[in-house]
């Protein structure tokens, strides 16, 4: 008899479990916590604008010009493994909200360029069956652009076909709009790394990038992969380059003279130090760059003469 009750409340437990189990289940889905992947996987659609993170803000840099173009400016993703079964029409509408929110989170003073200086070819964008990702097009003249610090926000509204989900936090994106000043391109750059502990010099191919009409992003020595870049801010009149930190969050500073005598000492270790003033030569297309910045064991320096290619 003892063995019969135990089993019966056994059977029991087991049965109340599956049914609790279910029921949270069924309440977290139909409140939207969790989706249901039942047999299929979980067809979400996002704005891919960036591949390492959710901020999903992004420079879009154009070549000058005074004819208007049409671009491909914000990509539409489908993020499963499989492409597209059939064609995906999604909805993207303009969001001037995210631009303020990204200018009152970030400290800048990015502005939603008026209606009249773009058009949006269709906010409707088709994922093609057997595809993955599809663009948002705009239409503008490059020119009208120029000088200005403009961001666009944009926002997944709705997908037209069932089964498939908006993502949670890369349903939105913001791409700033600014178009390719005459620093613009690759350069070869050479030069030396003053370092506490690993000296080195410095012989590679830099990618310089538009951030503003006369300002261009370039890696700190040969640490840009590891996301160490200056902003570069060229006076025109003057041709005087002013230094400062872009991405690192570490103060990088131009030094056109005051370098460190200690930690480590700096003295010169390649032919081209003399000529690193701080400087952009336009007719042979050359920066000529010292820049530094204090790490936990001393200053780290670089000296680098870069050619336009």
């Amino acid at each position: 008899m003892k063995s019969f009750n135990i089993k019966s409340v056994t059977i029991i437990v087991a049965a109340l479990s599956v049914m609790i189990s279910g029921c949270l289940k069924d309440k977290d889905f139909d409140n939207g916590s969790i989706q249901s992947v039942t047999g299929s996987e979980t067809k979400v659609v996002e704005i891919k604008l960036t591949a390492t993170n959710t901020n999903n803000f992004f420079i879009f840099a154009a070549d000058n010009s005074n004819s208007d173009s049409t671009f491909d400016l914000v990509p539409v993703n489908l993020a499963t493994a499989n492409a597209a079964p059939e064609d995906l029409h999604v909805t993207v509408d303009l969001d001037s909200t995210l631009v303020s929110n990204y200018n009152a989170n970030n400290g800048t003073a990015y502005t939603i360029p008026p209606a009249n200086f773009f058009t949006i070819v269709n906010p409707v964008v088709t994922i093609p069956k057997g595809s993955h990702t599809a663009y948002l097009q705009i239409k503008f003249k490059p020119s009208d652009f120029l000088g200005g610090d403009w961001a666009l926000g944009f926002k997944i509204t709705s997908v037209q076909e069932t089964g498939y989900i908006v993502s949670g936090n890369l349903n939105t994106g913001i791409t700033a709009i600014t178009v390719k000043n005459q620093y613009d391109g690759t350069y070869h750059s050479t030069g030396y790394v003053y370092h506490p502990s690993s000296p080195r010099p410095v012989d590679e191919i830099k990618q310089l990038s538009t951030i503003s009409a006369n300002s261009v992003s370039c890696g700190f020595g040969d640490l840009g992969s590891a996301g160490y870049v200056a902003l570069l801010t060229v006076d025109p009149v003057t041709n005087k380059v002013t230094i400062s930190d872009y991405s690192t969050g570490i103060p990088i500073v131009g030094f056109d003279n005051g370098l460190p005598t200690t930690n480590p000492g700096y003295t010169p270790q390649w032919s081209g130090s003399s000529k690193c003033d701080n400087t952009y030569d336009p007719a042979t297309k050359t920066f000529y760059l010292r820049m530094g910045y204090l790490g936990s064991t001393g200053w780290r320096i670089s000296e680098e003469i870069l050619v336009r290619q």
